[in-house]
Parts: structure tokens; sequence; C-alpha cells
């Protein structure tokens, strides 16, 4: 393997969840592989002689600078495309009450999480692509929204890879792919 300056690389890429960008990143994106193994060593042996992998799982964690309901909804699960949902609320306290027309995203009660396909990518500088995929992808972070005077908002985004037993072994969470 020789040395080759075009392999290295700076900067952030885009992230989409179900084939749907969901807008302008901040900071370090980072894609983390975790592997738990078994190993076994016979006695009187100092050494192991087996390993077996007991637990993989993947992860991608990136910061969003776009404060927009489709996208959280996205993100978070809730629904699987950007889809217009606007809605008058109910709310109507004596003080205050909501005449205008929302987006909403209700929250609680619900068990269920959806999954979504994720695919992160990365350009270097020679215009090549380095591209992250997950099959099937879980928020798992939770929603904190920092509302700062003197900052732009942004907000975390945690996802966990889950396997597709439809797939081979092998091949049932996720793939790196680098253009040539």
């Amino acid at each position: 393997m020789a040395s080759n300056t075009e392999n290295v690389t700076l900067g952030g890429g885009i992230l989409l969840l179900n084939n749907v960008d969901v807008g302008h990143l901040k900071g370090d994106v980072e894609f983390s592989l975790k592997k738990q193994f078994v190993k076994f060593k016979p006695a009187p042996m100092l050494n192991n002689v087996k390993v077996f992998t007991i637990s993989e799982e993947i992860s991608m964690k990136a910061q969003s600078a776009e404060l927009d309901l489709d996208n959280l909804k996205l993100a978070y699960g809730v629904t699987t495309a950007i889809a217009t949902s606007q809605g008058s609320l109910s709310y109507d306290p004596s003080s205050f009450s909501f005449d205008a027309s929302y987006d909403t995203l209700t929250i609680g009660g619900s068990k269920s999480v959806n999954e979504v396909p994720l695919r992160f990518e990365h350009t270097r500088p020679n215009g090549k692509r380095f591209i992250v995929i997950f099959y099937n992808a879980i928020c798992t972070s939770e929603l904190v929204i920092p509302f700062k005077e003197s900052d732009i908002t942004l907000y975390d985004l945690m996802f966990e890879g889950l396997a597709d037993s439809d797939r081979a072994v092998g091949d049932q969470v996720g793939v790196i792919l680098e253009e040539c």
C-alpha cells in the first residue's frame, strides 16, 4: 500500500435520511464501529487461539444547524418522508391562543420507533466521495434544542444502525463506499 496524499481529507459532508438531506451540519460528524469479542485461551497457553465477535454496533453522530420541524420529524423517526402536515392547534389557555396554522410534532405515548435508511457523503478535495450507509437507522439522541442568546441554535443527532435479517450475514447493518 503506497502513500497517497489524495486520501488526506478534512471537512464534513451531507447527511441524508430516507434519501432526504437533513440540512446544514455544523462541526464534526463521527462514524463509529464498536465490536465486542469473546476470546478463547486454552490452558496452559499464554495467548488466545480463537476470537469470536459477539456484538457489533455502528453509530453516526452529527450536529444540525437547521431548525426545521420536517427535518426533526425525519431524524427522530416520527415520519419517513418530508411532508407538510399543517393544521390548527387546539391549545387555547385563557391568556394566549394560537390562531395561525402550524406544522406539528406531537410528543408522548408512542412505543414504536421508525427506522430510516441513513447515508453520509463526504467529498474529498479531489472530488471523490467517501460514503457511509446504514440500511436501517434509528435516532438514539435526546432532543435538546438550546436557544442561545448569542449563538447559532444547534442540536445533536445520534443514530444507531439496526440489522436487517433479510440481508446476507456480514452485510446486514451497513456499508462503507470509497469512490475510485
